[in-house]
């Protein structure tokens, strides 16, 4: 649209009806606010003498927040102010259920007079009766101008075509002619001038949604706060679903393993069968236990004392667990002690590594391999490719594989720790999963002769080295 076209669309938008109605309801809404404020204000402070004013002003100052509430809804209506939500009330007189205490009242009393958004709706009221009655004068003026000059000038061209009928006075007619013919010939002033209200309504609604956002809406700490929230918010969503990805997956993929080996040797090893059912069966309990443990979380009703997180100790009972589902687990643990969040991170990578070749390459040993260097925890996980005729786990999904979300894992449990990985397919069209966690402060350069037989620790380095 070109900028003439702009200048008159104004006159008939409905933003600008919106505006139109928001200064015109300013007036009368900005009365009754600062009326009820004046009025509450000053006659809890005339009655503080007896106490009777104490609860007044409780009250009074209480309900800034709900007059804030319809405010701010009004002008994000009608105006398109865009304010936010502030925070929620963090102060109550007793919790629900609980006694009403002389402490507690304390406590409510003192956030109650510290509620600086309460303070700032105030101080919105009182702009009020200032900006209430301008905004009603120009929006009046946004009305009535535009029509006056339309008809003025109809009237004046009925004039000149003989519709409207000419006076009998002669020094009269003479003025009327006069005046008629140059509202004919300033049509075009005429026409520029009809949208010059509505824009100056536009541009005085624009100020007054200013002023609104930062009396009605959250401070610029109030924003940090909900921002921190939001991440924290986002941060235990993150953790919850690795955590359903890593134990949960985890079993459920062993359980598959099982299952399928169970199915496969049930009549020519009944007994294998039968241990791999009682395994599926404890399995599932203890991911039943887990999910609800995650859903307590999710609910933040788990009081419980939690278990430690597994660490490098833990990874023997892991892959005797991952053999007796039927894998084929070649392991070297090498790695002495370690730091603990090095180690629980060690022990998550190694079991996503292993629920990673259990589903995408069934039937292939899996390599696991810790090492101690000398100045960083190495962890491999390696396998070749799938067997012949078998048939991955995630090929019989028919949601997208989530290697990509388990490799993801990886890297930034690898990252978050200073640490560095190699992730991908060998060149016999297995896969594998090479991280090093440094002990101190970061890694050092490449060593080829702390490579060992299975795994290339160098290729972990490449990413800090370079």
């Amino acid at each position: 649209m070109s900028i003439v076209g702009r200048y008159f669309a104004v006159t008939w938008s409905a933003r600008t009806g919106r505006e139109v109605a928001y200064l015109l309801l300013g007036l009368p809404m900005s009365i009754v606010w600062f009326v009820y404020a004046v009025t509450m204000y000053a006659l809890g402070v005339s009655l503080l003498i007896i106490w009777v004013g104490v609860p007044i002003l409780a009250f009074a100052h209480r309900s800034m927040r709900p007059i804030g509430r319809l405010e701010r809804a009004t002008a994000n209506t009608l105006i398109d102010a865009r304010i936010d939500e502030p925070l929620a009330l963090a102060y109550r007189l007793h919790e629900p259920g609980g006694p009403l205490t002389l402490a507690g009242a304390g406590r409510w009393s003192h956030a109650l007079l510290h509620d600086a958004h309460a303070w700032r709706v105030l101080g919105w009221l009182m702009m009020r009766i200032v900006l209430g009655p301008i905004g009603f004068t120009l929006a009046i003026l946004t009305v009535v101008v535009p029509l006056s000059l339309v008809a003025a000038w109809g009237i004046a061209f009925g004039y000149f075509v003989g519709v409207v009928p000419a006076t009998d006075d002669a020094v009269a007619q003479s003025i009327v002619d006069t005046v008629a013919f140059w509202v004919l010939v300033g049509t075009p002033v005429i026409a520029l001038a009809i949208p010059m209200f509505a824009w100056v309504s536009h541009h005085w609604s624009s100020l007054m949604a200013v002023i609104a956002r930062w009396a009605l809406g959250p401070c610029a700490d109030e924003r940090v706060e909900q921002a921190t929230q939001r991440a924290e918010l986002a941060e235990t969503q993150v953790r919850i679903d690795q955590e359903l990805h890593d134990s949960i997956g985890h079993m459920i993929t062993m359980n598959i393993v099982q299952a399928g080996a169970g199915a496969h040797v049930f009549d020519t090893d009944p007994e294998f069968a039968r241990q791999a059912l009682r395994n599926i069966e404890e399995r599932g309990r203890v991911a039943m236990g887990e999910l609800d443990r995650i859903i307590a979380a999710i609910r933040g009703d788990d009081a419980g004392p939690r278990a430690p997180l597994p660490t490098l100790d833990d990874l023997p009972s892991l892959l005797d667990q991952a053999r007796a589902a039927g894998l084929e687990i070649v392991a070297r643990l090498e790695a002495g002690p370690a730091p603990a969040a090095l180690s629980r991170a060690a022990y998550a990578i190694v079991r996503e590594g292993v629920t990673n070749a259990a589903k995408h390459a069934p039937g292939t040993p899996i390599h696991v391999h810790t090492a101690s260097l000398a100045d960083a925890l190495a962890v491999g996980v390696t396998n070749g490719p799938a067997a012949p005729g078998a048939v991955p786990i995630a090929a019989l999904r028919r949601a997208q594989p989530s290697l990509r979300r388990g490799v993801a894992g990886i890297r930034d449990r690898a990252a978050l720790l200073g640490g560095a990985s190699a992730i991908g397919p060998t060149s016999d069209g297995g896969f594998e999963v090479l991280v090093t966690l440094p002990l101190e402060m970061g890694l050092g350069a490449a060593d080829p002769a702390e490579d060992a037989e299975c795994c290339a620790w160098s290729r972990a380095r490449d990413r800090v080295s370079a």
